[in-house]
């Protein structure tokens, strides 16, 4: 396809959305008193229209969790939060632009640019999302239509509410008309062999992995629950009746369906068509159902508006140029740990951007230096506390990425690919990875989600989850804090300054034996006393003693 065609591509998009919208709206309004429609918006009520825009926002997380899966199954996942953001911005894409088709077509190409990633493969990850989305929407319209049977919803159906049904079936041949005739005028993408070669590939990973289908398939649920809630709320919004919401459940997942058909605005004149002529089927009177439907429209545009902030806020980032780190670093900070090293050793030389380790001594009795020496690794030593001695190694480090693992704890082999596919993102100032225990008791059970609250709410993540940077990065902030606790802690708050701290995906897996020792409980009370009286300002010295009594 040569440029002048790509430009005049976006053009006819807009131009066959726009047409198809007005011509939708135009039908709508013929069905509705607008004076009605007036008064019943001047009599809605504000707070559950808040409670509405603010239950769309549900739709996000999952969305994003689900074409993060994909991605993962592509090769091309940079961190969970890049996806949410990205999410957030298609979701801008999708209500301006040209709906679904289009707006995964812009949200796959800008993370494609902005991390440095083959289009190809970015583009196969998106049917793929919306396959195990529909999986979902297929169980959440078998739950809503049986729920609504047994409320009696299809044995006095009031037909004779039933609008327009020629009309939007004409619409709906017009537009699958126009969708087809530009698909043949401009759909040819370059480099579609590529990108069924991904798509094919990506499938058979897939099928094989039920982890991933069930956690995809639960997300299109919560997404449509989502959809449908916020719809709903709209409605309570605008009515002042009583809503027979028993026998509506199967109207709201129909109604999301055709507002979310192709080259459509914000699916504008389809929602409030469906809406008008499935909710006219319970008594809902036509401005009740429209005004509802033009409500949710509102909390689309006002999320849609939120993702154009973050597009415009995260495009002075991404847009920065900044060479892809290639080799990494390992520094590991010991003290009689003769016993661990030499298995923790054995998985980070696994990792082929592994280029060197380095570890520090604090003073072991126990042959930990001849081990690490034997082991090929560089030792170094100096006095005992972990932020000092990872502060000395990391300042002889000569990799692209310092990368802080403690003595025991083992990495992933993919661990090296994922650190630095997280720093594709130019914003990222340090990360770590996903954490699960060895052996763990049932206590210890539920790593992972702990990993994501504590870097989403606490904007932190632990030592033990082997925190890594780029060596300029971890300069620029001073290095590693010489403290002998709470060094973490120190280097997040530093390192939220120049950017932010995402989880790679990869898990590490480290002992449990600091909790067996003491018991799971009396080491989690522990932990959270230092790091509470740390906040108040008891000094690192004073938290150490602390921490390591008996």
């Amino acid at each position: 396809m040569d440029e002048p065609t790509r430009k005049r591509a976006p053009l006819w998009f807009k131009l066959g959305s726009a047409v198809t919208a007005c011509a939708a709206i135009f039908f709508v309004f013929r069905h509705v008193d607008m004076s009605d429609l007036v008064r019943t918006f001047h009599h809605a009520h504000p707070g559950w229209l808040l409670v509405s825009i603010a239950f769309y926002g549900i739709v996000f997380p999952p969305s994003a969790w689900r074409w993060h899966l994909m991605l993962r199954l592509t090769g091309n996942a940079v961190h969970f939060g890049a996806t949410f953001t990205m999410s957030l911005i298609g979701h801008f894409f999708y209500t301006l632009l040209f709906g679904v088709a289009g707006g995964d077509l812009a949200k796959s190409a800008l993370y494609a640019s902005w991390y440095q990633l083959p289009l190809p493969e970015i583009l196969a990850a998106a049917p793929l999302d919306r396959l195990l989305g529909f999986g979902g929407l297929i169980i959440f319209i078998i739950l809503s239509f049986s729920l609504a049977a047994w409320n009696g919803a299809f044995f006095q159906l009031n037909t004779s509410s039933l609008h327009i049904s020629t009309a939007w079936i004409l619409i709906t041949l017009v537009l699958i008309g126009l969708a087809v005739a530009l698909f043949m005028k401009f759909g040819r993408i370059p480099g579609v062999a590529k990108w069924l070669q991904a798509l094919r590939f990506s499938l058979a990973q897939m099928m094989v992995s039920k982890s991933i289908v069930l956690q995809g398939v639960a997300c299109g649920f919560l997404v449509q629950v989502g959809l449908a809630g916020s719809l709903a709320l709209s409605l309570q919004a605008v009515s002042h009746t009583e809503i027979p919401w028993g026998q509506l459940l199967w109207t709201f997942p129909i109604i999301c369906i055709i507002s979310a058909v192709p080259f459509t605005v914000a699916g504008l004149g389809f929602r409030e068509g469906a809406a008008l002529s499935l909710l006219g089927l319970y008594g809902i009177s036509p401005a009740d159902a429209v005004a509802a439907s033009l409500l949710t429209l509102v909390g689309r545009l006002a999320w849609a508006a939120v993702g154009g902030m973050v597009l415009w806020k995260e495009r002075q980032f991404q847009t920065k140029s900044r060479p892809l780190p290639r080799t990494i670093s390992v520094i590991i900070p010991t003290y009689n740990e003769a016993q661990c090293l030499p298995e923790t050793i054995h998985h980070a030389r696994a990792i082929p951007e592994v280029s060197e380790i380095i570890v520090v001594d604090g003073g072991s009795k126990d042959g930990t230096r001849e081990v690490a020496a034997a082991l090929g690794c560089k030792v170094m030593q100096c006095a005992p506390g972990r932020g000092g001695q990872m502060r000395l190694g990391a300042a002889q480090a000569s990799g692209d990425i310092v990368l802080l693992l403690h003595a025991d704890t083992w990495l992933s082999a993919n661990a090296g690919r994922a650190a630095i596919s997280c720093l594709r993102d130019v914003h990222v100032a340090g990360g770590g990875f996903w954490k699960q225990f060895r052996a763990a008791p049932a206590l210890l059970l539920g790593s992972r989600l702990k990993c994501a609250i504590r870097l989403y709410l606490g904007r932190r993540i632990l030592g033990d989850q082997t925190m890594f940077f780029r060596r300029e990065t971890l300069e620029s902030v001073g290095g590693v804090p010489d403290m002998p606790l709470m060094e973490e802690f120190e280097l997040c708050r530093r390192l939220r300054r120049v950017g932010r701290i995402a989880l790679a995906e990869s898990t590490v897996l480290t002992s449990a034996r600091r909790f067996t020792r003491r018991g799971v409980i009396r080491t989690y009370l522990l932990m959270w006393r230092v790091t509470w009286r740390y906040r108040l300002g008891a000094s690192p010295q004073e938290l150490r003693k602390l921490y390591e009594q008996p």
